[in-house]
């Protein structure tokens, strides 16, 4: 560092160094090395500039790690952050289920999540690489490559929301990226809570009856079997920060989500349905003739919709697209979407992905309470279902 570029970042960092440090450092730079020179600095000058020199190289260089990441809801969370992982694992199928914020086409894909490429992973010379807690198991195989570190979102315990605030600050800590960490901690709050006052705001015009109306959060395994997220999921998290009623109380396992028949879907007659897209290919093909799911009672009445194609299993990113997504579906308001998305673009994330896209907008079907159909992207929903799902 050329001497007048070292006494410009010293007098920027005397409050951080210190009067006495920096005094001395300036001192030690002024009056530099050689025979034209005053005398070099006596032993106590040349640690106080070392030390000046040491805080300086530490504020305008801080070195991002090279990470293979294996978790999705971690890289989501990593690319909001700003950061590029070099390795992710099934970047594809990423890019399919957790939509945005994408994963560059430049970034190498390792492979399966539980059975990466060892060959690829050794090329990559990763400083560390980040997992979920479930993949503890591959562990001892993945150190003989580099470090580890494994995150724990999603526990028997719950909370994956509370979880990824923390793991959030955590990685960003890891990347040198403190700020923008808390940033997109603050966002994502920002987010749920804009999210939240759109939704009672459109409640307060609505009847005493749509008001308390819970709802059903599914996706279908086939014609018959659905997984409802419940308690332990991020969904749920989501639903409770915008005083969203879930109309499952049944069992779900440790991510968040119970299997059930369809019929459980009964249960509740007054409850509303939301389920993911893509369709399976048989239940694309079959629902629409599928006498059980007709006899539903949302069904007959038209309260159901479809929600846009989503990783049930991610961080602050995911929260916050789905908020949006949900919010959009129960006021039938796609300008939510390009509304929540403002309070968080450019405040986390360095990519060019931020944490929400306004694709969802028009993707996102619109519930319609009280009325006989729903209004969708697709067509209209309920008693006349889409021939196609994409």
């Amino acid at each position: 560092m050329r001497r007048r570029d070292f006494l410009r970042y010293v007098s920027a960092l005397g409050p951080l160094l210190g009067a006495g440090i920096a005094d001395a450092a300036r001192h030690a730079a002024a009056n530099g090395t050689g025979a034209t020179r005053t005398p070099p600095a006596s032993l106590p000058d040349a640690q106080a500039a070392a030390a000046a020199q040491g805080a300086v190289n530490a504020a305008v260089s801080v070195k991002t790690p090279r990470l293979v990441v294996l978790d999705w809801g971690l890289v989501e969370t990593l690319l909001a952050l700003g950061v590029l992982p070099v390795g992710v694992a099934e970047t594809a199928a990423y890019n399919d289920s957790v939509v945005t914020p994408r994963v560059p086409a430049q970034v190498t894909d390792v492979g399966l999540r539980l059975a990466p490429s060892l060959e690829l992973l050794q090329q990559l010379t990763p400083d560390l690489i980040l997992i979920n807690s479930s993949q503890e198991s591959q562990r001892a195989m993945l150190e003989r490559i580099a470090p580890v570190r494994a995150f724990a979102v999603y526990t028997e315990a719950g909370a994956p929301y509370r979880h990824s605030q923390a793991i959030t600050l955590e990685l960003a800590r890891l990347c040198g990226r403190a700020a923008a960490g808390q940033r997109l901690v603050d966002a994502t709050q920002r987010a749920l809570a804009s999210c939240r006052a759109r939704i009672a705001a459109y409640r307060a015009r609505q009847s005493t009856a749509a008001r308390a109306r819970p709802l059903y959060l599914i996706r279908f395994f086939d014609g018959r079997h659905i997984g409802v997220y419940g308690a332990h999921s991020l969904f749920q998290d989501v639903m409770d920060a915008l005083d969203v009623a879930n109309a499952w109380q049944g069992p779900t396992d440790y991510w968040g989500i119970g299997v059930a028949g369809l019929e459980k879907l009964a249960a509740a007659p007054s409850a509303d349905v939301l389920y993911f897209d893509p369709l399976p290919p048989g239940v694309a093909r079959t629902l629409g003739t599928n006498r059980l799911w007709h006899a539903l009672p949302a069904v007959a009445a038209g309260r159901v919709a479809a929600l846009p194609p989503f990783w049930g299993f991610g961080m602050l990113p995911s929260a916050v697209r789905f908020a949006e997504a949900l919010t959009a579906a129960l006021t039938h308001d796609a300008a939510t979407v390009a509304a929540t998305a403002e309070l968080i673009r450019g405040n986390a994330a360095a990519s060019s992905d931020s944490v929400a896209d306004t694709h969802d907008a028009r993707s996102t079907a619109a519930l319609k309470h009280g009325s006989a159909t729903v209004a969708s992207t697709s067509g209209a929903l309920g008693r006349q279902l889409p021939r196609t799902h994409t």
